[in-house]
């Protein structure tokens, strides 16, 4: 794509560009608009629920720059800011644009915002969102909120609900709807004539579900809902709640295999042995889900996927998935069964959910969306 001005672009992330998986954003982005790229990094993030560290995967890629700088509070969002490497960057790099994957009420937003201010006045500053409720902070985040939202050129949201939170807030600036992505290369259909050691042969079509194992996320729904059914169950990741699962599944005399968390890579491997992929998740009054990336990947997979009606699913499955009832087990069951039974329907669902992710959630779709927004800052005085 030929520019006149080779733009810059620095994106920032606390925790999805330290996966090799969200990196081919950035490598889109550079590719389809020809802008010089650079994203800082940090060297791992802390994952609260396991309390494990996810270093950087990656620190090299031909197409753009990738700069590691230190961060204090690795593991919480809230009050995670950039210890190295940030106004220096700001000051060499003088960026056209800033995209920082960050909320605008976290302490890391107001950071940027100041640092933008005094190192390069210039730069447009571009945010994302995914917050699903409306909350009023307590000070110093209801502050730093009320400044960044005045300050800043665009916000990137992953879900409508995000959207409709932002202009209750008052926000008037731009919103675009930019939800998360998926590598179709890596998540395509493949023929298996060899499931892996881990996974014994069997002639049971194979259920499966990845993901936390945690009550919000309805697996003991799942298990409740294919006791005595022809099938085999696929349960991937961990959680508090992984002992009483098993547990469960051992009452029940369900034939399910329990396999821990895995990398990204790994996970498309056990989607092309899935028949049918689940996510039964539950809306908590704190929680909800916002988008369900293990969708998107499902459906790249080639997998035909049923989902709970809990906040973003239904938008995100379209007409590419089935939709029940959030913790009606009789239901789930119902679906499951109609899946089971007719090929056919699997096959088309399957279909549509590739075609669905192509068109919308490959990360090139994303990155050229992503440009069009850039595009319309830029030419915004």
């Amino acid at each position: 794509m030929e520019q006149m001005t080779k733009y810059r672009i620095l994106m920032i992330s606390f925790t999805s560009f330290i996966q090799e998986f969200y990196q081919s954003l950035p490598r889109e982005i550079a590719k389809n608009s020809g802008y010089e790229v650079k994203v800082l990094v940090p060297p791992y993030w802390k994952e609260l629920w396991s309390g494990g560290k996810k270093y950087l995967e990656k620190t090299y890629d031909p197409n753009y720059e990738i700069i590691v700088g230190k961060i204090l509070f690795p593991g919480n969002l809230h009050f995670t800011l950039i210890l190295t490497k940030l106004a220096k960057v700001l000051k060499s790099f003088k960026p056209h644009i800033i995209d920082l994957e960050d909320e605008p009420f976290n302490a890391g937003s107001f950071q940027i915002f100041r640092y933008k201010k005094i190192f390069s006045p210039n730069s447009k500053l571009i945010l994302h969102a995914s917050q699903h409720q409306y909350k009023n902070y307590p000070p110093p985040f209801s502050l730093m909120e009320c400044h960044v939202l005045k300050n800043v050129d665009a916000i990137l949201v992953r879900n409508s609900m995000a959207h409709d939170v932002l202009i209750r807030k008052g926000f008037k600036g731009k919103i675009e709807l930019i939800t998360h992505g998926v590598d179709t290369e890596a998540f395509k259909p493949r023929a298996i004539s060899n499931n892996g050691n881990d996974i014994p042969k069997n002639d049971k079509p194979i259920i499966g579900y990845v993901g936390s194992l945690v009550g919000h996320k309805g697996v003991d729904l799942l298990l409740k809902s294919v006791q005595g059914l022809e099938c085999k169950l696929l349960i991937i990741g961990d959680g508090s709640e992984k002992p009483n699962l098993i547990l469960l599944a051992k009452q029940m005399k369900i034939d399910a295999q329990f396999i821990p968390a895995v990398s990204h890579k790994e996970v498309a491997h056990y989607m092309n042995v899935m028949d049918i992929f689940v996510l039964p998740s539950l809306t908590r009054p704190n929680w909800i889900e916002k988008f369900g990336r293990v969708l998107i990947e499902a459906m790249a997979a080639g997998v035909a996927v049923i989902g709970s009606n809990s906040g973003e699913i239904p938008n995100v499955l379209g007409e590419a998935g089935i939709i029940f009832k959030e913790g009606d087990i009789y239901a789930l069951r119902e679906k499951i069964l109609l899946l089971l039974k007719d090929k056919h329907l699997r096959y088309n669902l399957a279909r549509k959910g590739r075609e669905r992710t192509l068109k919308h959630y490959s990360w090139n779709a994303i990155a050229r969306r992503t440009i069009e927004v850039y595009k319309d800052v830029l030419e915004t005085n």
